[in-house]
């Protein structure tokens, strides 16, 4: 879910002035900060237009950004070694605007999304059982999130995590098949709408964490093939939206390979084009060593 812009990060700071006419093209700004990791400019810009304005849309739009800069600003923290409550504050206070985004405009889904990221970055930070607590608060935030916008690829994207990550019955909800089906969702929306222009570039992270939910799941091609079958009659009777793209691989035509032959490729091909690029932002830095680590990994 890493970014990458061209304009060098001093340009955009110079230029504000020029660019700060009126509120969608605030925005729009505090979006390009996000992208060059510019994380504390964008939550000062944005608390700056949020004292101004009083409208519940415009509020909801800034909250939510607030959100994503206290998550990005705490895991900033931690990776310089902030522990505790030090830590645990920034994705508490994220939560806390995410939650005000919500009351602001109920029918925005992306304060419902980033309340579940915020929320669970604290669990995660506090510990596994305030995490495994955190699970289905989370999943029925992102449920709420695809209510309203079915089509947000982002809330497949962390669906498929936490389908792969929580345990299985009776302790939670975990299935890693589920995990594949909402993985493989996820980055085929996302590739669509890039081709379509509502989107503008690709998320690589998306191709590694769904190449980790087939490494877990770890079918064999006869399995893959002997499944698809069922898989796809649930797909075509489930209503809930959910369940049914819990069933997504059903619609699909798969490749005659075990599934952990298909994580290689996928992940190999991240790898490839993360390398590719002229420049990356530190983010891409990071999905790029996690993938490199994983490939290391894997080959053992």
């Amino acid at each position: 879910m890493k970014r990458f812009a061209l304009l060098p990060l001093a340009f955009l700071l110079a230029a504000a002035p020029a660019l700060l006419a009126d509120f969608p093209q605030e925005m729009a700004q505090a979006d390009l900060l996000h992208k060059h990791d510019a994380h504390e400019e964008a939550r000062t810009m944005l608390e700056a237009v949020l004292a101004r304005e009083a409208g519940g849309r415009e509020q909801a739009e800034i909250y939510w950004r607030l959100a994503r800069a206290w998550l990005n600003l705490g895991d900033q923290a931690e990776d310089k070694g902030a522990k505790g409550d030090a830590l645990l504050s920034f994705f508490a206070r994220g939560e806390e605007l995410a939650q005000k985004g919500i009351e602001a405009d109920p029918g925005n889904p992306l304060p419902y999304f980033w309340k579940s990221a915020t929320s669970g970055r604290w669990g995660q930070a506090k510990g596994i059982l305030n995490a495994l607590a955190k699970a289905k608060p989370m999943r029925d935030l992102l449920q709420k999130a695809l209510q309203l916008e079915p089509n947000h690829a982002d809330s497949y994207y962390v669906l498929g995590q936490l389908y792969e990550q929580v345990p299985g019955s009776p302790l939670s909800f975990g299935d890693k098949d589920w995990a594949v089906s909402l993985g493989r969702k996820s980055v085929d929306l996302r590739a669509a709408q890039v081709r379509a222009g509502e989107e503008d570039e690709i998320y690589y992270d998306y191709y590694t964490e769904l190449a980790k939910h087939l490494w877990e799941r770890n079918w064999s091609a006869g399995k893959r093939q002997k499944e698809q079958a069922k898989k796809a009659a649930q797909f075509a009777a489930r209503t809930n939206l959910l369940e049914k793209n819990s069933y997504y691989e059903g619609s699909l035509s798969l490749k005659d390979q075990p599934d952990r032959e298909e994580a290689r490729e996928l992940l190999g091909w991240a790898i490839g084009e993360l390398q590719a690029l002229p420049r990356r932002t530190q983010g891409e830095e990071d999905d790029l060593q996690e993938a490199l680590e994983l490939q290391t990994g894997w080959k053992k």
